[in-house]
């Protein structure tokens, strides 16, 4: 009998011991490259700074083609427009002109949070034009200017058909340009 008990106090014993090792193993990790390091301090996180933005200043149409006309965007472009073609839904009008293209992109929706978001990632990327809409920056790493008016964001692009390299300069002189008039022809 006294074996039995021996026996039964070591398989206890041994039971604990496997039991207590398993629980350890699920909360030890198996080498100290899968630990993470310990923050000590919480992160610093920088919220952008509130936009305000004009109230119903949507345009009224969802047709990006709908918003500046082949003479306004001519004029911009120093250029004659030759067509101009809404993709998709509609929030995207190409204009053609002789040696330039100009895309229109239209967001009714979600553009005051986007923009801040868009302007707070890009740092030093983003060049801030001042006086135009509620919010506008060039983003220099793609050449494109971002313009809030409102919740509506309008993104301004112009490439060279011919895939020649373009001064940015003239190129963000043109797209402020563009900005300007569409801009005034909203509500």
């Amino acid at each position: 009998m006294k074996k039995t008990k021996m026996f039964q106090f070591i398989a206890v014993l041994l039971a604990a011991s496997l039991f207590a090792a398993c629980g350890q193993a699920a909360t030890t990790p198996a080498t100290s490259q899968n630990v993470p390091p310990v923050v000590t301090e919480a992160p610093v996180v920088v919220a952008p700074t509130e936009v305000p933005t004009s109230a119903n200043s949507n345009p009224a149409t969802s047709d990006a083609c709908a918003l500046l006309s082949n003479d306004e965007v001519s004029a911009s472009l120093g250029q004659k427009v030759v067509s101009a073609e809404s993709s998709g839904l509609g929030g995207v009008c190409t204009y053609t002109a002789v040696n330039l293209k100009f895309d229109l992109t239209v967001s009714n929706t979600g553009g005051a949070k986007y923009a801040q978001d868009t302007l707070a990632n890009l740092g030093d990327m983003a060049q801030v034009v001042p006086g135009l809409g509620d919010l506008a920056f060039f983003n220099t790493n793609v050449n494109m200017l971002l313009v809030l008016k409102g919740d509506a964001v309008y993104l301004f692009s112009i490439s060279d058909i011919n895939y020649q390299p373009m001064d940015d300069t003239a190129r963000q002189t043109m797209q402020t340009a563009l900005a300007g008039q569409l801009v005034s022809n909203l509500p």
